[in-house]
């Protein structure tokens, strides 16, 4: 029996026993994240910084004390549920028709590419700048080239630091993880209002691409140099207790260039996208304010319906339909060596929100890092809670 049929049938509907699944995905995730395959953490060599780390450096503070395995796998895999007209709710994704198309893209790709006009026309809608409407080629480059080949490195050097052993080992751990929660996240996306079997197939080749480029040291290095940072920023995800139903997750990468002082800052994922200025706030440039004009969404509400977004499920897509989907905001991003310890996303068009997080900051009488959450929305979804350093996701509520 397939893992992710831990719901019934009820009168025609989907009633998702998402408790059981909830418990049982956290505690196998956790388990994974602890399995002898991963950082065997009573290593001698546990917690060593390799000098050659380029972007994972073991802070203990902000989104880097929640990064691992289990972060990576709910923020990429997941990213898209609750967005562009998605359900948010895990119990109703329709896994087996995003497996089956998933497979079927991967599996037979002539076929596919016969599907979607052909070679060339394969090429335009996926692989060519500028090429096709859909505009699918930007994400491509920007997150599954360099966005997730970047995530892949940046776990290889997590488990290295983490007492992993061998040369291999950790390169094959980061990249499975990657491709794990990639695949999670091609399954999920059969529910977006369009059907586009490339898409899979093309996403797999620049994750693969991403991979192998930045196992290489000298194209890793170009983007931890003195001039240029490159972070993997993601939400603090959450389910809501009552259905289930995900949100506050996110992947974004964040690029800044500049020697020192003023810099240009650009991001892109979901759901923050965007450009503007990162400011230093101190002689030594370790932190930064970055203010920048970008993306958000909303938090869909209990009661949402996708059916009512009156999208007709098609092959074709423009970048105009994805672009409606999201709000116009004024954002503030604060980190610390890269690692963020706030945000802050005041929406004003077309409808007004301001959503926030605090990223963990150690208490050192309970010895644990505590966070928080918090959106206020003209048209979507209310929430507020707290996160902590030691989990990537919380139960919370949302209304």
């Amino acid at each position: 029996m397939n893992v992710f049929y831990l719901f019934k049938e009820y009168h025609g509907r989907t009633t998702y026993r998402w408790p059981i699944f909830f418990a049982l995905l956290l505690s196998g995730l956790t388990a994974f994240s602890h399995a002898q395959i991963l950082p065997e953490l009573n290593s001698t060599e546990a917690n060593v910084l390799p000098s050659s780390n380029h972007f994972y450096h073991g802070q203990a503070y902000g989104s880097e004390s929640q990064f691992g395995p289990l972060n990576v796998f709910l923020n990429v895999g997941f990213v898209v549920p609750g967005r562009i007209a998605t359900t948010p709710k895990l119990g109703d994704i329709r896994y087996q028709e995003g497996w089956d198309h998933v497979s079927a893209s991967l599996s037979d790709q002539q076929e596919t590419f016969d599907r979607s006009g052909g070679f060339g026309r394969s090429l335009e809608k996926e692989f060519i700048p500028f090429a096709h409407p859909s505009g699918a080629w930007l994400p491509n480059y920007a997150l599954h080239f360099l966005g997730e080949g970047m995530l892949s490195r940046k776990l290889e050097e997590y488990f290295r630091f983490n007492g992993m052993q061998g040369r291999y080992m950790p390169k094959l751990a980061a990249a499975s993880t990657v491709l794990l929660a990639q695949l999670t996240n091609e399954v999920v996306e059969y529910e977006l209002p369009w059907e586009q079997r490339l898409d899979p197939l093309a996403d797999f080749y620049f994750n693969l691409a991403g991979i192998i480029a930045f196992s290489f040291d000298g194209f890793s290095q170009w983007f931890a140099s003195d001039e240029v940072d490159y972070y993997y920023w993601p939400g603090q995800a959450v389910i809501d207790a009552k259905d289930g139903a995900i949100f506050n997750q996110g992947e974004n990468y964040y690029f800044r260039y500049g020697a020192q002082g003023l810099k240009f800052a650009m991001m892109m994922g979901m759901p923050w996208n965007g450009g503007g200025l990162s400011i230093p706030m101190d002689d030594l440039e370790l932190e930064h304010l970055t203010v920048m004009i970008g993306s958000d969404v909303h938090i869909p509400k209990p009661d949402f319906d996708p059916e009512s977004s009156g999208y007709v499920r098609g092959a074709d897509f423009q970048a105009s339909d994805v672009a409606d989907e999201y709000l116009a905001a004024l954002q503030l991003f604060w980190d610390r060596k890269g690692s963020l310890l706030w945000s802050s996303s005041l929406s004003f068009s077309p409808e007004w929100q301001w959503s926030g997080n605090l990223y963990p900051i150690q208490i050192d009488v309970l010895d644990i890092g505590v966070g928080g959450y918090a959106t206020v929305s003209e048209r979507g979804a209310n929430a507020i809670g707290v996160t902590f350093d030691f989990t990537s996701v919380v139960l919370g509520s949302r209304r």
